[in-house]
């Protein structure tokens, strides 16, 4: 009679445990690596969410044709949000900014009727931004358009240079990754080889052998998943313990993501690993498994 591949002995404890914490300690990695990338697209979200566009309009508008030009904005597809400054108000914020009162003594407001359009961030970009600025400068009434060009070219040009480097980093740590769990879970199929094949033996068809070193496999990835999610945390809650101010705009949903990645990367790279091996010892003949 075999014994099953689950049966409790402290060799099996042994190497299970072993398996588990190689396989925390990878996923801590990726895990790690995968928040970088996570923050970093929050960043770029909240950055773009920022652009606004200011629609400078004719200082001769009555108020129904800069009702008609702000309700054209607001059913264009790029427009967020709204916002109307009279020239008074532009005015007084110009004092404020420069500290000095002015418009009593030109006499007149200097700074023409504006609307400030927040954009969606799907169209915060240059290239659409130069269209979305032509097709508003085409409506009758508005004098100029401007955006932040400068920020935004900062912008993409930050995430070109990064982006590359980033990728290579990613894939040369994905690939370690996988190589560091599937030899922790080859070596902890090795100890039980010879169950594998004495249930070949007694005629068992490989789906059934595969599969409760299949499902262990995938309860390995869920647990070190886990594990490992918990030890990022962690981490995290120690850093903004060391500065209260650090990671403080990280969002729950960032940490919701995080949680599927971990833990879904666990629990792929366990199964296929596991997989390979298994196959790996059922195709050995008798005399191999020494």
């Amino acid at each position: 009679m075999s014994r099953s591949p689950f049966k409790t002995t402290r060799s099996n404890w042994s190497t299970s445990l072993s398996t588990i914490v190689g396989m925390t300690l990878t996923l801590t990695m990726l895990g790690l690596l995968s928040l970088l990338f996570l923050f970093g697209k929050q960043w770029q979200q909240q950055l773009r969410e920022q652009v606004m566009v200011q629609v400078f309009l004719d200082k001769e508008l009555d108020e129904a044709s800069i009702s008609r030009i702000k309700k054209e904005l607001e059913a264009e597809a790029y427009s967020r949000e709204t916002k109307y400054i009279t020239a008074q108000q532009a005015s007084e914020e110009m004092e404020d900014e420069l500290g000095e009162e002015f418009v009593d003594f030109l006499g007149y407001l200097p700074v023409p009727p504006s609307i400030d359009m927040q954009l969606d961030p799907a169209y915060a970009s240059l290239d659409s931004l130069e269209w979305i600025s032509s097709r508003i400068s085409s409506i009758d009434g508005v004098t100029e358009v401007e955006y932040q060009k400068v920020l935004l070219g900062r912008l993409e040009e930050n995430i070109r240079k990064l982006s590359l480097p980033l990728i290579i980093l990613a894939s040369l740590l994905l690939l370690i990754a996988i190589a560091l769990i599937n030899n922790t879970i080859r070596l902890s199929i090795f100890s039980r080889r010879f169950i594998i094949k004495s249930m070949q033996l007694v005629g068992a068809t490989r789906g059934f052998i595969r599969r409760p070193f299949m499902l262990k496999g995938i309860w390995f990835g869920i647990l070190s998943g886990l594990l490992a999610f918990g030890m990022i945390v962690s981490l995290l809650a120690l850093f903004r313990r060391m500065n209260s101010g650090l990671l403080d705009s990280l969002e729950i949903m960032t940490f919701a993501q995080l949680f599927g990645i971990v833990v879904a990367l666990g629990i792929l790279i366990a199964w296929i690993s596991t997989y390979f091996a298994v196959n790996k010892y059922i195709r050995l003949k008798q005399d191999q498994l020494y």
